[in-house]
């Protein structure tokens, strides 16, 4: 049964039902008044649909160049057009490596200035319990005892000290034999009391290495020392659909 007639009846309907005009007739004329309108609003329903159905297909259409899967396939071309997400790696590099032996007297490097990228990581190998003074760009920074472990295959090198220092700056050590900052009488504070440290030290030898390593964070979307592997969207109709 077609909308049109379903009205219709209804109109006979209430024609028959009492308090809805009954008795006075259905004429021909209000017949095709009724059916009139009932065509307006069909049309006038199919319009707005339409409408929105042009709307929802320029909202799916995709590019024909780059994209996967046939023209009609919209799903497959969104799918296709998705970027994967990427992740990050941790690199580094050996920029200095430098051994010597001379205790009670500072020692020099220069860091190389390699990159501009995250920091620069310093190890201070030397013997266990020896005291290491160091000064960078000629001010004098800090005093730490050789007590770390640090991650050296060879056996030597096992404990030390480390450290971050900046690029293109001048470092300068001072490895001393145990109880040397003691002499000293007080706290250690100034650059002229680590001066004095120095002069009260007594010298000697010892093997000890002093390495810079470069370090920097960057992209990367495969391989098993990606932090976020990347992750790509599956092809496919996706689930709820008609």
């Amino acid at each position: 049964m077609t909308n049109i007639e379903s009205d219709l009846r209804d109109l006979l309907r209430q024609d028959a039902e009492p308090g809805e005009g009954a008795g006075g007739g259905v004429t021909v004329a209000g017949v095709h008044e009724r059916a009139r309108r009932i065509r307006r609003r069909r049309i006038a329903l199919l319009g707005g649909v339409a409408g929105a159905g042009l709307a929802v297909a320029a909202t799916l259409t995709l590019p024909v160049t780059g994209t996967a899967g046939s023209k009609g396939d919209v799903w497959t071309g969104v799918m296709a057009a998705s970027s994967p997400s990427y992740g990050v790696a941790s690199r580094s590099r050996t920029v200095l490596d430098r051994r010597f032996t001379r205790m009670g007297e500072r020692v020099a490097f220069d860091i190389p200035r390699r990159t501009d990228r995250g920091n620069a990581a310093a190890m201070i190998s030397c013997p266990r319990g020896a005291e290491l003074l160091y000064w960078e760009d000629g001010v004098y920074r800090n005093a730490l005892v050789c007590s770390g472990w640090l991650p050296y295959t060879e056996k030597k090198y096992q404990r030390g000290v480390e450290l971050t220092v900046r690029r293109g700056s001048r470092f300068e050590v001072a490895v001393l034999p145990a109880g040397s900052v003691a002499r000293l009488g007080r706290t250690l504070v100034t650059g002229e009391d680590a001066h004095r440290v120095l002069e009260l030290a007594h010298r000697g030898r010892a093997d000890m290495r002093f390495t810079v390593t470069d370090m920097w964070i960057e992209p990367c979307d495969s391989g098993p020392d990606c932090a976020l592997a990347p992750v790509y969207p599956t092809a496919g109709t996706p689930s709820g659909g008609g």
